[in-house]
């Protein structure tokens, strides 16, 4: 004779708002960024190949965002990070003054010893798009002044078994049930 126990089903389309147990995990999309990316843009730019789309399932969904950066940026320079969900800038800073708003920054300081540093940024996000359209998350990095930015290698970028090694980067977006 067979027995099936269990405390309770959830749906696969993940525990529904206002159960008061919401936080089913609905659907996972990820991106991978194992090239190297550099820019000596001032101004903000896409991190071509660290994006991803999901399309939520219902309007009451949130989305878990994760992304992991590896970056560089050359000697007495800051570089600074945004997230993104298609065009509006989330997961940033308050106002203040002039300061720029941003999800992240990295800056090398003016030694030659600090040469070739780099840095893992790592973003975690709950965000409430209210929507059923396909959406956009993505990063985006820019120099604070004229210089080089990087994703996935350092500044320096020797050519050495020893130094400077190539990494990748990615960013994991989860719909999560309200």
């Amino acid at each position: 004779m067979s027995e099936l126990r269990t405390n309770r089903i959830i749906p696969r389309d993940g525990l529904t708002s206002g159960t008061g147990i919401g936080g089913g995990i609905i659907q996972v999309k990820s991106a991978t960024k194992t090239d190297e990316f550099s820019t000596t843009s001032t101004s903000l730019v896409d991190v071509t190949g660290l994006s991803v789309t999901i399309t939520p399932t219902r309007s009451d969904s949130k989305i878990l965002i994760m992304a992991t950066v590896n970056v560089g940026v050359e000697n007495d320079n800051f570089m600074y990070g945004q997230l993104l969900r298609g065009s509006t800038h989330i997961f940033r800073g308050d106002a203040a003054s002039n300061r720029p708003r941003r999800s992240f920054m990295f800056y090398n300081g003016a030694s030659d010893a600090n040469e070739g540093m780099n840095a893992t940024r790592t973003i975690t996000h709950m965000d409430e798009p209210a929507t059923t359209s396909a959406t956009t998350y993505k990063i985006q990095i820019q120099c604070a002044t004229a210089g080089e930015a990087h994703v996935n290698r350092s500044e320096r970028d020797t050519d050495s078994s020893s130094f400077d090694p190539r990494v990748a980067s990615s960013i994991t977006v989860m719909e999560i049930s309200g």
